[in-house]
């Protein structure tokens, strides 16, 4: 072989691997970023791990179903008007680990979509939309950061990590390697399939395709589309249910000061410590509050980078939709419980971290690098003062699970259980034993 030749053959390998090599660095900050996210993640409520337990319909829907019918057969089952396929999926995850790791196998899957927004919005897919690569690490803190009890690694509300993940999959730059288009497409339907979520992303991905032009995305457009008959027939053969909702003027005042504007700031949940409802003039004062984060608003919807603007618009969905249509109490008023409760926290946790993103960018704007330091260093202090005074979650009700799949796995055929399931005791689901 001639040098000539030589070079030719090695030349490729020699690229690759100088390839290999400079996203070494990238992966391994991935890597150790989203391995700290399930750190913060885990530490916030570490029982879930070393005690774990069923959370709500995680036991009494999706265990029990996923038990009755098989894990399989219960895909397809609907459920208070919407397909939870992603709910679904986690008895087929555990299925293989026996009934008694199921709870901590649900967790485990929930931790895994929690954190997964933050490796996608790190990784190369988003260095054309938001070039900064510490911004985005910001961007992701926030996310990680920002306290929701309801939405803490059980899969019942998993959808709405994954709602998350899905919107970034629309706003990244279009794919370049197969892999990465399978991986889209395949979260964009897992979402669509997975609550109401494509009626909010179906409009932005044909807002986001009218701006960047990507043939991809249209798409991503068509595959959330599919889906959104298939939601509508699961609403019609399991309604879901509709209460009075006590909707006023007075109560949504209440509600974006206490549970957007406030919580976000503060880092903290609805009615925690820093909030208006039930003091005196809380509604004048909450006015007051909206109307000095208006400028901030409009400014943002003016100026703001436009994923920014998407993020925003798609917070602002479905805050609305669970204005719309909450499910917070089985007795109606639902604006009121929201006001002066953490009550429907995963309706309002978008809102929160695109409030928060929107503060610190509107601090980058600034005219001054001093009153951009401060204008940052004011929402970090805000921020920081809810994580330090509530860090900690309360842990899951101990019903001593171990026991209760003894029972089960013991149980004679047409034995009928019920076993207590969290929150506060009140769950209760009915398994025949088989």
């Amino acid at each position: 072989m001639t040098a000539d030749g030589i070079a030719r053959w090695v030349g490729p390998g020699v690229s690759w691997i100088s390839a290999m090599r400079s996203r070494s660095p990238r992966t391994a900050s991935i890597l150790g970023i989203a391995l700290l996210a399930c750190a913060l993640v885990i530490s916030r409520r570490v029982d879930a791990f070393t005690n774990a337990q069923f959370y709500a319909e995680d036991g009494s829907k999706w265990f029990a179903n996923a038990y009755t019918y098989g894990p399989l057969g219960a895909l397809d089952l609907s459920y208070n008007g919407y397909f939870q396929l992603v709910s679904r999926l986690g008895p087929v995850v555990a299925a293989p680990f026996g009934i008694r790791s199921a709870p901590l196998v649900y967790n485990i899957v929930g931790l895994l979509l929690q954190v997964a927004p933050v490796a996608y919005l790190l990784s190369s897919r988003f260095d054309p939309v938001i070039p900064s690569f510490t911004a985005r690490v910001v961007v992701g803190a926030v996310y990680i950061l920002m306290p929701s009890t309801e939405l803490n690694v059980d899969i019942t509300t998993a959808q709405f990590h994954l709602l998350v993940l899905a919107f970034l999959v629309i706003v990244a730059a279009e794919p370049k390697r197969w892999y990465w288009s399978a991986f889209d497409v395949a979260v964009v339907l897992l979402c669509g399939l997975s609550g109401p979520f494509a009626y909010i992303l179906v409009p932005v991905a044909a807002l986001w395709f009218l701006i960047r032009r990507q043939p991809f995305t249209l798409l991503l457009c068509f595959t959330l589309a599919v889906t959104i008959p298939i939601q509508v027939y699961a609403d019609l053969t399991s309604p879901r249910l509709h209460v009075p909702l006590g909707a006023s003027l007075n109560n949504l005042l209440l509600i974006v000061s206490n549970r957007i504007i406030l919580t976000g700031l503060f880092g903290e949940e609805g009615g925690t410590h820093v909030f208006l409802a039930g003091t005196s003039h809380g509604t004048l004062f909450s006015a007051v509050i909206g109307l000095l984060s208006l400028p901030i608003v409009v400014y943002a919807a003016w100026r703001a980078p436009m994923a920014l603007k998407m993020f925003a618009l798609t917070a602002l969905g479905v805050a609305a939709s669970g204005l719309a249509a909450p499910l917070v109490s089985n007795t109606g008023n639902a604006w009121a419980i929201m006001t002066v409760s953490r009550a429907g926290e995963r309706y309002f946790l978008l809102a929160q971290v695109a409030w928060v993103i929107t503060l610190l960018w509107a601090a980058t704007r600034l005219p001054r690098p001093w009153l951009q330091r401060t204008g940052l260093a004011v929402c970090a202090v805000a921020f920081g003062s809810g994580l330090i005074t509530a860090w900690l979650y309360p842990p899951f009700q101990d019903y001593h699970w171990a026991q209760e799949a003894r029972e089960i796995t013991t149980a004679t055929p047409g034995t009928k259980l019920v076993l207590p399931i969290p929150p506060g005791g009140g769950w209760a689901i009915d398994i025949r034993a088989k």
